[in-house]
């Protein structure tokens, strides 16, 4: 479970750590997304709960597995809210 946390927060801090100083919106929205109560800084906690909260929304059949097909259709909902 911790190297998930890890690569999570890879790929949340990877695209501003290589093309720019800056945040943009879309690192602002996951940045927000994983600080829960708003306080400006990210928990170990809070990457937990994220965590979860995400693998819920993912697991559409709640069988505590994230199948290729689930990731194909939050991809595609993503891709619809755009």
């Amino acid at each position: 479970m911790v190297w998930i946390k890890i690569f999570f927060l890879f790929l949340l801090l990877y695209p501003s750590i290589t093309y720019s100083s800056e945040l943009n919106e879309e690192e602002e929205m996951y940045f927000n997304f994983v600080d829960l109560n708003n306080d400006g800084v990210i928990s170990y906690e809070e990457i937990e709960q994220s965590l979860n909260l995400l693998f819920q929304i993912i697991d559409l059949n709640q069988d505590n597995k994230i199948s290729l097909n689930e990731i194909y259709e939050l991809k595609g909902i993503i891709e619809s809210l755009r």
